[in-house]
């Protein structure tokens, strides 16, 4: 079983009206939310290990879960859901977060620790659960302690510049930590620019994958092409065009699934399989992410694809 861990909210996505006026959708979110659900969706056997309020938002987003045949392994607090207000612009989200004293920050290392069942075989964590506060901590701990029993680890860092301000000095220690520990690295040029600043970006990819040389590491660069390190060497690919741009709400979140998914299609979900990549099969792997990613990006807010729609037989 492949567990996810990270932050769960309600986007409060900006629609157009008629009249001019400003109103929001109310849609179930957060980036290892959005994984987790894409995994489900392709086929995986999944559980989700956060907190989830016992809220009417709450609600909805266990519903999410449900309905992708995610196992939810966390608590039901009586505190409220944590928020994102979303504005589109050209096709691009901008986030705003509202998590203080909600429900999926709700968590120690033991709590963690004990939700985590004996079948989990991977462990998947990223974004604002590790951006800060003593639950970042957490699941930190949570990541180290997996890697050290050997489970197959993997980190979508997803950071957002205005909360990783707030601590920018331990929020990129804590990055490095996790990431020599990873199996898989998934980040896109943004996060690089941020994690390794003032820096040319194929200079710092370079230090990132010298630092974690046991570690697929995937790069990610909006419409650029996809460069990968990993033990066996270092490939550059191209992505999949989308042919109806809507927005690019949940495009990265759904590639990490896919590449987690590809991964354990083809045999290859363990720490010592990586090493045991061939160049054609990695690039089948990520072409075939890119492609999960696309067909999101033609769809409103994060809808991935089911297993179908990326391996037809």
């Amino acid at each position: 079983m492949i567990i996810c861990g990270g932050e769960n909210l309600v986007d409060m996505i900006e629609m157009q009206t008629g009249d001019g006026s400003r109103a929001f959708r109310a849609v179930p979110g957060g980036s290892p939310y959005n994984c987790t659900r894409a995994l489900g969706r392709l086929g995986l056997e999944v559980g989700y290990l956060t907190p989830i309020s016992s809220d009417r938002f709450g609600d909805d987003l266990l519903s999410g879960l449900t309905d992708d045949q995610v196992r939810h392994l966390g608590q039901r607090p009586d505190a409220p859901t944590s928020l994102a207000v979303v504005t589109v612009a050209d096709g691009q989200p901008d986030y705003r977060f509202y998590r203080t004293g909600t429900a999926e920050r709700m968590v120690s290392a033991q709590s963690l620790r004990d939700s985590l069942p004996e079948s989990a075989t991977a462990f998947h964590i990223g974004s604002l659960a590790l951006c800060e506060g003593a639950d970042a901590q957490a699941w930190a701990d949570l990541f180290m302690d997996c890697a050290g029993r050997g489970l197959f680890t993997s980190l979508d860092p997803n950071i957002r510049p205005l909360l990783a301000e707030q601590d920018a000095p331990a929020y990129r220690a804590r990055l490095d930590r996790l990431a020599a520990s990873a199996t898989l690295l998934r980040l896109s040029d943004e996060d690089l620019a941020w994690w390794s600043p003032d820096q040319p970006l194929s200079d710092a990819v370079a230090q990132l994958a010298a630092r974690a040389p046991d570690t697929l590491v995937v790069l990610t660069q909006g419409a650029g092409p996809v460069i990968c390190h990993w033990p066996g060497g270092r490939i550059e690919l191209p992505l999949t065009p989308v042919t109806h741009l809507v927005d690019t709400v949940g495009a990265g979140d759904t590639l990490m699934a896919a590449l987690l998914a590809g991964l354990h299609r083809h045999g290859l979900m363990g720490t010592k399989q990586i090493a045991t990549l061939s160049p054609d099969m990695l690039g089948k792997i990520v072409q075939d992410a890119s492609k999960a990613a696309a067909i999101t990006c033609t769809r409103t807010g994060c809808n991935p694809p089911y297993a179908h729609e990326i391996w037809p037989s």
